[in-house]
């Protein structure tokens, strides 16, 4: 099953939710609960939450996430620098079935997740379907660019805009789907030579597969949250 595929899939489950809860709020007493503001840390990194009570059962949730850090990572024969920097912000339909704190959600985010990625070989590495020496190869230098829209489906617990208190905690279990490409340059002078530019591009596919599990992204963040 495709990457693609999923991502339609999952467009499409969220849509479902989305319509089912609006069906389920024309039918709904008045909601009982108050505004909240919240916030979590997580695989999306820190975020920052409004969650607005629609009816008893259903909330509206806007959230922004920002996530910054470096590592590396070994690909094939060369060893990469990762600069992450992940933003992104959106909105969710959490769903609470049983009217306790357990939930369901569902939503999308507006994706401006990239990964700036770099190398400098010292011996000979392999790139594509041949072996080059670190001195004609230079500098790799690539970009990981996502699409700018994410769908995302998730549970959870944690009902922020009900409770006993003004103070609440919660955690979210999903998954971010997200499609993205890898774009590579060198600097040396192999970039000359005949076919390089072939083998840069097998580059390009390995570090898609080897990456592969960006494009189903766990989420799991665990915060706190305000209620006024």
């Amino acid at each position: 099953m495709s990457k693609t595929f999923m991502k339609q899939i999952s467009l499409i489950a969220v849509a479902c939710l989305w319509i089912s809860a609006a069906d389920a709020a024309d039918d709904a007493a008045p909601t009982k609960g108050r505004p909240a503001v919240g916030v979590k840390i997580g695989t999306l990194g820190v975020a920052g939450e409004v969650t607005i009570p629609l009816t008893e059962r259903i909330n509206l949730r806007g959230v922004a996430n920002y996530l910054e850090f470096t590592t590396d990572k070994k690909i094939d024969d060369i060893d990469y620098d990762l600069d992450l920097a992940f933003s992104s912000f959106g909105g969710y339909l959490d769903v609470h079935p049983f009217g306790n704190n357990f939930r369901v959600s569902g939503g999308v985010l507006s994706n401006g997740n990239e990964i700036d990625l770099d190398a400098t070989p010292t011996g000979a590495v392999t790139i594509g379907n041949r072996v080059y020496p670190g001195g004609l190869i230079g500098t790799v230098s690539g970009l990981i660019e996502f699409d700018e829209v994410a769908p995302y489906l998730g549970i959870g617990f944690g009902n922020a805009t009900i409770g006993d208190g003004a103070w609440s905690f919660s955690f979210d279990l999903g998954v971010l789907f997200q499609s993205y490409d890898v774009t590579l340059t060198a600097d040396g002078p192999a970039a000359g030579i005949p076919g390089f530019s072939d083998d840069l591009a097998a580059e390009e596919e390995d570090i898609q597969d080897d990456l592969d599990g960006l494009e189903v992204y766990p989420v799991l963040a665990f915060g706190m949250a305000y209620r006024f």
